[in-house]
């Protein structure tokens, strides 16, 4: 009975004991940044040094050029140098993040922790550039400042939390095709203006605004990145 009861257990654990194990996560990239004498390119590793996720260039703009990184686990390390184990000495990471297991493309933003030269660690943000998320003809806001944000297009007003992202698709233009624009900051539970300028209509291409803090002048500003069409 104990032979059965033994055998009974192991053919109740082939299943998982013969399942294949799990498949790595691509991640289709383009990075930006900034921050003058960032590297041109850097590369993902494991956090563990056992592995890496592959190369890709950053730009201060964006294009159609991308990079393919073969994401094993969660989470990715950064540096300039190509051996995995140097996700494993903290001199060396410029960044790390946490990739969301149903993200399939991202704007990787490289934020600047410190204003000192010889400080090159960064705040790394993944920015969902899928047609679902940031569909073509559309704005995409994303607040990476400390502090609520507002976006006012024609007097219609967004609302952007901290950490938050919004896709704003339904823009009033005027006749030269171009939205009048104000943003602001909140300070002290108050509104304070912190931008003002004209919006164009993207088109069929789309426009990452990108709000931040200014390590320089430790204000909120507002950064706007022109992007391609949907690839």
């Amino acid at each position: 009975m104990k032979k059965l009861a033994f055998f009974a257990l192991l053919l109740a654990a082939a299943p998982s004991l013969c399942a294949a194990p799990e498949a790595p996560q691509t991640l289709t990239v383009r990075a930006l940044t900034f921050q003058p004498g960032f590297p041109d390119e850097l590369h993902a590793h494991t956090p563990e040094g056992t592995a890496t996720a592959g190369l890709f260039q950053i730009k201060s703009y964006l294009n159609h050029e991308s990079n393919l990184l073969t994401i094993k686990g969660k989470h990715l390390v950064f540096t300039a140098k190509s051996s995995p184990s140097s996700a494993t000495d903290v001199n060396l990471v410029y960044g790390q993040l946490e990739v969301p297991a149903t993200m399939k493309s991202a704007i990787l933003l490289f934020l600047p922790e410190s204003d000192a030269p010889e400080n090159h660690k960064c705040q790394v943000m993944a920015i969902d550039d899928s047609p679902k998320e940031f569909p073509a003809g559309s704005f995409k806001v994303s607040n990476f400042s400390e502090s609520p944000v507002k976006i006012e297009l024609e007097e219609e007003a967004t609302e952007i939390a901290p950490g938050e992202s919004k896709v704003i698709t339904k823009v009033k233009y005027g006749e030269n095709q171009s939205a009048s624009m104000r943003a602001f900051t909140k300070r002290d539970d108050q509104w304070v203006m912190i931008s003002t300028s004209s919006w164009p209509n993207p088109g069929s291409k789309r426009v990452l605004q990108i709000f931040y803090k200014d390590l320089a002048t430790k204000e909120v500003q507002l950064r706007g990145v022109r992007d391609v069409g949907l690839r």
